[in-house]
């Protein structure tokens, strides 16, 4: 059976928050201090093809440098900044659509003005989360 989780945040917040979503520091490689990730869709949803994830990136602050072997499909939901993909660094903005090619690159930066959130899209077979 399908699932929802709402998103709750305060009154005139642009912060994504869920009440059934749980919040956990992103500390992979050297992701700055601050940086958070939910899962919103995983394995504990019933999803077995993909895993639908949320990060917030502090103010100034960026994702690991990293590459995969799996694509990427990140969808920016708050904030500015830019995102590395190789040796191009390009600016993002709410609304901006970013493809990872496998084994790319990259890395996603925060603006100093506020944090930069973002829907990241991956297969499942990346990033097996265990059950809850």
């Amino acid at each position: 059976m399908g699932v929802v989780h709402r998103q709750v945040a305060p009154a005139g917040s642009s912060t994504w928050d869920y009440e059934t979503v749980a919040v956990k520091e992103y500390d992979e490689g050297n992701a700055s201090r601050g940086s958070t990730r939910r899962i919103l869709i995983g394995r504990d949803e019933g999803a077995e093809d993909f895993i639908v994830r949320y990060f917030t990136i502090p103010p100034g602050g960026h994702s690991s440098l990293e590459r995969h072997r799996h694509q990427h499909g990140v969808v920016i939901v708050q904030g500015h900044g830019h995102v590395l993909l190789g040796d191009r660094r390009i600016e993002i903005g709410v609304g901006d659509a970013v493809f990872v090619e496998p084994d790319e690159l990259h890395q996603f930066q925060a603006d100093s003005e506020g944090p930069l959130g973002f829907i990241c899209v991956i297969p499942a077979w990346a990033k097996a989360p265990p059950r809850s």
